[in-house]
């Protein structure tokens, strides 16, 4: 009985020697994150901002209702039917449809990115068939019989 409790002491101790060498280990590692960050914060806060002659400018997002307006521009007609959130060519745009199927892509930052104009259709009405079996001179009368009977009357008059 003596050699199985020499051996759970022996685990025990063992244990907490693990336990000990990996929280000092976690202690050492957090104090040089913290020296690391304190160096990044000193030289961001000791370097100058360099001046730039280009003035950087944040890209506007227009409204659908701009957008509406733009495409009313392009297109000549102002018979909106929908503005919508779409994309083209793999940008997000606003898709405007016009009552005659004309669509329009417009980016967000307002640039005209498609113009697709609806085909015209014209119809034409197919001209009448005429009847074979009826006659043209139909409200005609003709004076052929008329004459044979002149004719046949001077043979007569004797």
């Amino acid at each position: 009985m003596r050699k199985v409790t020499v051996f759970i002491s022996f685990v025990l101790t063992t244990f907490v020697l693990v336990m000990l060498y990996g929280v000092v280990k976690a202690y050492q590692s957090n104090e040089a994150m913290q020296a690391a960050q304190v160096a990044v914060q000193q030289d961001v806060v000791t370097s100058t901002p360099v001046p730039t002659d280009v003035p950087t400018s944040t890209p506007t997002i227009i409204t659908p209702e701009e957008a509406a307006q733009l495409a009313v521009q392009v297109v000549g007609q102002d018979n909106l039917l929908s503005a919508e959130t779409s994309t083209f060519n793999g940008l997000n745009a606003y898709l405007i449809t016009f009552t005659n199927k004309d669509v329009v892509y417009v980016g967000l930052d307002g640039q005209i990115l498609s113009v697709q104009v609806a085909p015209v259709v014209v119809s034409v009405a197919p001209q009448p068939k005429k009847d074979k079996n009826k006659n043209d001179n139909q409200g005609q009368v003709s004076n052929g019989g008329g004459e044979h009977e002149d004719d046949h009357n001077d043979e007569h008059d004797d």
